[in-house]
């Protein structure tokens, strides 16, 4: 009974010397990695915050603009790419769900877009289309809406037509190859204010 009593001590000993290290270790590196995330969020997106997500061994984030948009303005642009914190570029063969809510919290705008070279750019025509068309190739690979050799993806309509501040939520749900799907997409959401 005595060598029992003994054993399981000197179990239990063994035990929290490997686990309480390990806790404390991992604590650590939970602080050390949010106060890296926190100078990230300052930096990613021109003045979002947008967290870094990653992806295999890649820490990515999404790069947006923060536009300046003016409803009575007849042309209004958005660019975003995903880039690769580690070497600052793209990453190529991107698949997007971008969806646009007004102030009501109204879909006015969803599409599934694709960038060969990572980056999107759209240009919103104030044409006062009642709903949008989107002017742009259709990729049967990416199932999504690419477009022609740079230049951006048109789309009619009166997404933005009255001031306020709109949400804008990016799902990426492909990347590196046209056919390439994550398991589960990453969400970013930011805000525009429209003047």
């Amino acid at each position: 009974m005595k060598v029992t009593k003994k054993i399981f001590k000197f179990y239990l000993i063994i035990i929290l010397g490997i686990f309480l290290p390990i806790t404390f270790f991992s604590i650590g590196a939970i602080t050390t990695d949010y106060s890296n995330f926190k100078g990230a969020y300052g930096q990613g997106g021109h003045g979002h915050n947008l967290p870094p997500s990653i992806i295999g061994d890649r820490e990515i984030s999404l790069n947006f603009n923060n536009p300046q948009i003016i409803s009575a303005t007849e042309k209004n642009v958005i660019n975003f790419a995903l880039v690769d914190n580690k070497t600052g570029n793209n990453i190529p063969h991107v698949t997007y769900i971008v969806s646009i809510y007004n102030q009501e919290n109204k879909n006015a705008f969803t599409a599934n877009l694709h960038g060969h070279d990572g980056e999107i750019k759209l240009e919103f025509l104030n044409t006062g289309l009642e709903g949008y068309n989107i002017h742009a190739n259709y990729d049967t690979l990416a199932a999504s809406y690419v477009s022609d050799f740079g230049s951006p993806i048109k789309i009619d309509g009166s997404i933005f037509s009255d001031p306020g501040k709109y949400r804008v939520v990016t799902e990426i749900t492909g990347i590196d190859f046209d056919n390439t799907f994550l398991p589960e997409p990453l969400k970013y959401e930011y805000n525009i204010e429209v003047k």
